[in-house]
């Protein structure tokens, strides 16, 4: 018997474009969202930073330990757990007071998945309606953003942790980066919280 390539995919072993597609629909988990991270209404810094973090590719300190840093790592947030991109974005207790304040804008509840890309992909399926979907894609974007920075103000500026300049930082972008969008839209910061709860 001669050797030869078998694709495992099919019982047959034979390549079929119809197969790998098959093949490639079924993996939902390799889905990459990449409508939701480069958003028109959100800064190009932002999106880079979220299409980095998707790909756990941020330099955090878990990351800079693989590469041969010799660091300590903790969050700089929370200060109780080892500081990861999925960590700092989605399980931090510090990042967790600002995802229950994105939700409690828009009048949901939500539970987060495990990491920053499948926070992602289950986002980009979910849907409040034609007058606020263009704001709620851009929320997690500017959440992250938001923690980001301030957890590079405590790092690298020494500052301490501020739950009130994370929490402005987070609504005023929100608001900067979509206002231009959203048509008909608030004029101002506090109608801008006040059309967000409405439905």
């Amino acid at each position: 018997m001669e050797d030869r390539m078998m694709w495992k995919v099919t019982s047959n072993g034979s390549f079929s474009v119809r197969a790998l597609y098959k093949d490639l629909s079924s993996r939902r988990a390799g889905f990459f969202p990449h409508g939701l991270i480069w958003n028109p209404s959100v800064p190009s810094k932002v999106c880079f930073f979220a299409w980095e973090a998707s790909w756990g590719k941020v330099l955090t300190m878990d990351q800079l330990k693989k590469r041969g840093w010799a660091v300590a790592n903790r969050c700089f947030l929370c200060c109780e757990e080892e500081e990861s991109i999925d960590h700092i974005l989605i399980h931090c207790s510090k990042a967790r007071d600002l995802w229950d304040l994105l939700f409690a804008l828009f009048g949901v509840c939500w539970v987060l998945p495990f990491s920053a890309r499948e926070t992602l992909v289950e986002w980009k399926g979910f849907m409040l309606g034609k007058k606020h979907s263009k704001v709620w894609k851009a929320a997690p974007l500017c959440l992250f953003w938001a923690v980001w920075m301030e957890r590079n103000k405590i790092a690298f500026d020494n500052e301490d942790f501020s739950v009130h300049r994370l929490k402005n930082s987070f609504v005023c972008n929100l608001w900067v980066w979509t206002k231009s969008i959203v048509n008909e839209g608030p004029l101002s910061l506090p109608s801008f919280l006040d059309w967000l709860g409405a439905r």
